[in-house]
């Protein structure tokens, strides 16, 4: 995550939208972590748009995967205001 897309969005957003963002990838990693009721299309479309986007490698594993979307569900805690400062990445469990 150390390119110009890197930089703070123009606008700000409102903090119910941050709040939906937010339970909507909490419920996406509780989903991929349980029995794998995601369909794998829509995981697949998932993983590419991170990759497009830098928060994942193409080739990346379940478990990177799961780490960017908490990685970014932090970020947008942060962006809310729950956190001071940006918070380091939290580590996922390695489901294996």
């Amino acid at each position: 995550m150390d390119d110009a897309s890197d930089q703070v969005a123009p606008n700000p957003v409102f903090s119910r939208d941050l709040a939906v963002l937010i339970g909507v990838l909490a419920v996406l990693e509780g989903s991929l972590m349980g029995d794998g009721d995601v369909p794998e299309h829509l995981t697949e479309r998932l993983r590419h748009r991170f990759a497009r986007e830098g928060l994942l490698d193409p080739e990346a594993s379940e478990r990177a995967f799961r780490q960017a979307i908490n990685n970014l569900n932090h970020r947008l805690r942060y962006g809310l205001g729950e956190y001071p400062e940006l918070p380091p990445p939290i580590p996922v469990l390695d489901l294996t």
